[in-house]
């Protein structure tokens, strides 16, 4: 298939085995003192750092697929885009939802919304590409060996 993803078709169907476009998941977390922005040292605020929120983000993006995924594949993320538009205290709530809005072939597109109680702290999209095992396998050897990195 091209692009080396999975033999889901290259059309938009908008969904998968089990998921249908706008299918949501929700993570819910309270800030921890390692969800801190470090910075190499530069940065300490004791607030939720956007990294940890990239990182909440790609987790609720994949468990909404996890369960869609046929035996012989894998999913990589292929981008994010977070907005950090405002801060929560460490020891706050927060939750993250994704929702499904497009698949395209082997890419699947999700929409991020963040909230600390009712207030949205961001936003953002996550591309996951969905692919046979075998050739995630030649993508981790490649990594481990230095070689070639990324959708090679």
């Amino acid at each position: 298939v091209a692009g080396g993803g999975c033999a889901r078709g290259g059309h938009d169907r908008g969904e998968l085995p089990g998921l249908r476009r706008g299918a949501r998941i929700e993570l819910s977390f309270v800030v921890q003192s390692w969800m801190k922005p470090h910075l190499e040292g530069l940065v300490k605020h004791p607030l939720y750092a956007t990294w940890a929120m990239v990182y909440h983000m790609e987790t609720v993006s994949r468990a909404l697929l996890a369960s869609s995924l046929e035996p012989h594949e894998e999913a990589v993320g292929g981008a994010v885009l977070a907005k950090h538009l405002a801060p929560a205290g460490v020891r706050s709530r927060v939750r993250v939802s994704a929702t499904l809005v497009r698949v395209r072939g082997n890419r699947v597109w999700t929409r991020l919304e963040v909230f600390c109680k009712n207030r949205k702290i961001g936003e953002g999209s996550h591309l996951q590409i969905v692919m046979p095992r075998e050739r995630f396998a030649r993508l981790l050897r490649a990594a481990r060996a230095g070689g070639r990195h990324g959708h090679g």
